[in-house]
């Protein structure tokens, strides 16, 4: 739940829609710039076209869709959107695991929290291809959030997750050699935050998702 939630109600079926469009968008079923015919969604999901439209309106104002004279459209941001995404991430998950260490220093992380996270980092490495690697990498990211026990933080990187993460799976996918670096940035960032190293962990964190920008830039140098 998003920390500007006050209330707690029944999941409604445009709840449900919204989850089910959002882990579509967000898993690379539609492509950026895909036009998505309220028919066929409607269709797809066994719901009525009122609460399929409260859904896309709320995914709109995520910044997953885009309402076109053509209808509903997969978001497709541009260049330099998303370099300016990756390095609002950057700093957002340099905080993050900043205080996830300083959590772990003061003792306020458990035993079982901490095998988590480094189950979490080990399942990154056992990946067998991109799509698979690209959503448990995305499960760490957002465990190291969690424990950073800032929940304005989490919800402002839940929504930059959401819009990038088509592109870290192309980044996974393309790059062999950055598929590589990855196990290594992330074993610095868990390890860091182990030892309780705020500094480290923060500096650490915001490296891999600077490096992570210029691997996206790097494969999109005309714009796209």
């Amino acid at each position: 739940m998003s920390v500007f939630d006050s209330t707690t109600r029944p999941a409604s079926a445009a709840d449900e829609s919204y989850a089910r469009l959002r882990d579509l968008l967000t898993s690379g079923d539609f492509q950026p710039g895909a036009r998505l015919p309220e028919n066929d969604l409607s269709a797809r999901l066994g719901v009525s076209r009122t609460p399929l439209r409260e859904a896309l309106r709320r995914l709109q104002s995520d910044g997953l869709l885009t309402m076109t004279s053509r209808g509903v459209m997969v978001s497709n941001p541009s260049r330099q959107d998303m370099i300016a995404l990756y390095s609002y991430r950057a700093a957002l998950e340099g905080l993050a695991a900043e205080l996830a260490a300083k959590r772990m220093q003061e003792g306020e992380l458990s035993p079982a929290q901490v095998s988590r996270l480094r189950a979490l980092r080990e399942r990154v490495e056992q990946g067998v291809d991109a799509p698979m690697t690209a959503s448990a990498n995305l499960e760490l990211h957002r465990y190291i959030a969690q424990l950073s026990g800032n929940e304005f933080v989490n919800d402002a990187l839940s929504r930059v997750w959401d819009l990038i993460s088509i592109a870290s799976v192309q980044n996974i996918g393309e790059d062999r050699a950055w598929r590589g670096e990855i196990d290594d940035h992330h074993r610095e960032i868990v390890d860091a935050i182990i030892a309780g190293d705020g500094a480290t962990a923060f500096r650490a964190a915001r490296t891999h998702v600077e490096a992570a920008g210029s691997v996206y830039a790097s494969q999109h140098p005309d714009g796209r």
